[in-house]
């Protein structure tokens, strides 16, 4: 569910309008509307919805009357999903600062070349050059934080929250993946669920991590395509032909930025299970963990 259908959902629960939401978060009422239809608020914004949000669930369960719209169940079930958008803030916050290092090293980078410029000396690279590397970086920094978020950047169809998910609770989740970002990002959607969640950097790792425990240890691997020393693809084809049939028939969901029709048709050729795009929402996420139970 993208961040503003969820506000939406939580306000319209709540029995609390847009104008009244815009005016507790200091903002006028056409500003609020034009940035949710838009998907435009930034993380300050977002941060004093959420307060505002949560502080109006929580006064309504520890004061409930006659006039409140639904049971106290509903407003618990309200105050989780309050608490799963700050858990996703949070992840945005980290992929921002993340990413302004990036551009911060870059910055240095291009004062160092042109200071050598200035003194006669021949640029390592064109001004071109670091043009696409920023632009790179910014592509990054807005793919990661909409990751975070759970928005869904690609325009598919949004998928729905999956049904009877307390039944993810303590199922145990390999995580292979080699950026530090999107592993603790996906950790935490993860995690959050009530899902045990190990960690591994490669396809390698994970191999081992198979073939070390016992069979049925794992009950999802969910694997990145690009990473060093073994790439998602290799791994995929030789956990597949583990002696053990248990081990090697364990759920493999595919997560990789690469979304081409070939690149989904060999990941099905090697044994993967389900082919999810990045950024992928934690909506979808759960829900292919789902389709494995």
């Amino acid at each position: 569910m993208k961040t503003a259908e969820t506000i939406n959902t939580v306000c319209s629960e709540l029995g609390i309008t847009k104008a009244d939401l815009a005016k507790r978060m200091g903002m006028l009422p056409s500003s609020l509307y034009r940035k949710l239809a838009r998907e435009s608020m930034t993380l300050e914004e977002l941060q004093k919805c959420l307060d505002v949000l949560g502080v109006t669930v929580e006064f309504n369960l520890r004061y409930p009357d006659g006039n409140t719209r639904s049971s106290q169940a509903n407003y618990e079930m309200l105050l989780e999903r309050v608490d799963m958008l700050e858990a996703e803030l949070e992840a945005a916050r980290k992929a921002t600062e993340f990413h302004k290092k990036s551009l911060r090293d870059l910055r240095t980078e291009l004062n160092s070349a042109v200071g050598y410029a200035e003194l006669g000396a021949r640029p390592g690279s064109s001004a071109e050059d670091y043009l696409a590397k920023m632009q790179t970086v910014l592509t990054d920094m807005k793919l990661t934080i909409a990751y975070a978020l759970g928005e869904n950047v690609y325009d598919e169809p949004v998928a729905s929250e999956p049904e009877n998910m307390e039944m993810l609770e303590g199922r145990r989740v390999l995580l292979v993946e080699d950026n530090d970002l999107n592993r603790e990002i996906m950790k935490e959607i993860l995690v959050g669920h009530g899902l045990v969640v190990e960690e591994a950097e490669n396809g390698s790792e994970a191999i081992a991590a198979v073939k070390e425990n016992e069979p049925g240890y794992y009950h999802f691997i969910v694997m990145d395509i690009e990473m060093p020393v073994m790439d998602g693809y290799e791994s995929t084809e030789r956990i597949r032909k583990l002696p053990n049939r248990i081990r090697a028939n364990v759920p493999i969901i595919a997560l990789t930025a690469n979304t081409c029709p070939e690149d989904r048709e060999r990941a099905a050729q090697v044994g993967m299970d389900d082919f999810l795009a990045k950024p992928v929402s934690s909506t979808r996420l759960l829900s292919s963990l789902m389709k494995f139970l």
